[in-house]
């Protein structure tokens, strides 16, 4: 298949405006497989979607020559963007309220020139929203919602459920839910406050694990592909490992199963009070090796950390910052407790510790 790697590789793509703006049958057919085969390519063709359509409807009016050329401008701007890496220098976990699409309407007000505006909004400031929505994609038969790094959302399903969905994270499930089933598949790191149905458990599919519950609250990180986390803050869950027929555990608040790189559901206590946090923008760290931290880091405020020089791999931190802390900040708490510096261009940070003396 045809690689598609930038916004402008959909908008130039006579297949894809096809399906966009006709609703071809066939290229259907073509993007939900390509879907399938791409899943981590979701959320760049949901945006190069969002911006067909608002062009599309905001050019009704307009002679194709001029639309023709607006199109030009806007997939050279995309580029120019891309090309520069123009990020903010300040990294906040969120901060101004307001629905995404209202924002939308708003900038689409009058002319086409505001869809460039939605690309900015969309692509470059979603951190900025006190309550940021998860991207959506819809096919024939899926629903796809995802949070690009530096944004978390919450989410209501149509059965009543609530989900806290963490920065580069994945929900999927199929149209009929909270109907004929409540199947959910996660990817990354999730929150969920279940509705109660006593004829339809709700489900959440992450790797070979499958969690069971018919009212309750439980989080599930499966950031990583060898190792996932099911932590239950109250009812009570089932959670039963596909790669070992048979192998399930049952969990009460306060309990957790983790399934390792042996494939084995090891079921253990947590500290309730601070495991989720993270819902309320408050980040903590007990005894978390570095290079995890890192990747927490990288992941909340959407920036790039490379680190040097540093002397053990069994560097373990801790620290609790209070929501809406910058990276800044974070770092300097850090680099004073565990002796490194550091400096920041855009969303770029060098970490380097420090001689031993």
């Amino acid at each position: 298949m045809k690689s598609y790697e930038k916004i402008e590789d959909f908008l130039e793509d006579k297949s894809f405006k096809e399906w966009v703006l006709n609703n071809d049958a066939e290229q259907a057919k073509f993007w939900q497989e390509w879907v399938n085969a791409n899943p981590t390519q979701v959320e760049l063709l949901g945006q190069a979607r969002t911006i067909l359509l608002e062009m599309d409807a905001s050019a009704l009016k307009w002679k194709e020559s001029r639309k023709k050329k607006t199109f030009i401008a806007i997939k050279d701007k995309i580029i120019a963007l891309d090309e520069k890496k123009i990020n903010s220098n300040r990294y906040v976990y969120t901060s101004n309220s307001g629905r995404l699409e209202n924002k939308i309407r708003l900038f689409l007000g009058g002319s086409i020139l505001a869809v460039f505006s939605l690309v900015l909004v969309y692509a470059f400031l979603s951190v900025e929203y006190n309550k940021p929505i998860a991207q959506e994609t819809q096919f024939d038969e899926w629903v796809i919602k995802t949070n690009p790094k530096g944004q978390k959302s919450t989410l209501m399903l149509s059965d009543g459920s609530n989900v806290v969905l963490n920065a580069e994270s994945e929900l999927r499930f199929k149209r009929e839910f909270g109907q004929s089933h409540r199947e959910i598949y996660l990817t990354g790191e999730a929150f969920f406050e279940v509705a109660s149905d006593s004829l339809l458990p709700f489900r959440v599919h992450s790797g070979d694990i499958i969690t069971t519950a018919l009212g309750t609250s439980f989080n599930i990180n499966s950031y990583k592909e060898n190792c996932i986390q099911v932590q239950l803050a109250t009812g009570k869950v089932r959670v039963s490992n596909l790669a070992e027929e048979g192998q399930s555990v049952d969990l009460i608040p306060g309990e957790e199963a983790v399934i390792g790189t042996d494939n084995n559901l090891i079921k253990s206590k947590f500290d309730i009070d601070k495991a989720f946090n993270w819902k309320e923008g408050v980040l903590v760290f007990e005894k978390i090796p570095f290079q995890e931290v890192v990747q927490v880091l990288e992941r909340w405020y959407a920036a790039e950390i490379k680190v040097k020089n540093m002397s053990s791999n069994n560097l373990r931190i801790s620290g609790e910052f209070k929501k809406n802390t910058y990276l800044k900040d974070v770092l300097e708490s850090l680099g004073y407790a565990y002796n490194f510096d550091f400096s920041m261009k855009n969303k770029t940070v060098l970490i380097q510790f420090k001689a031993s003396e």
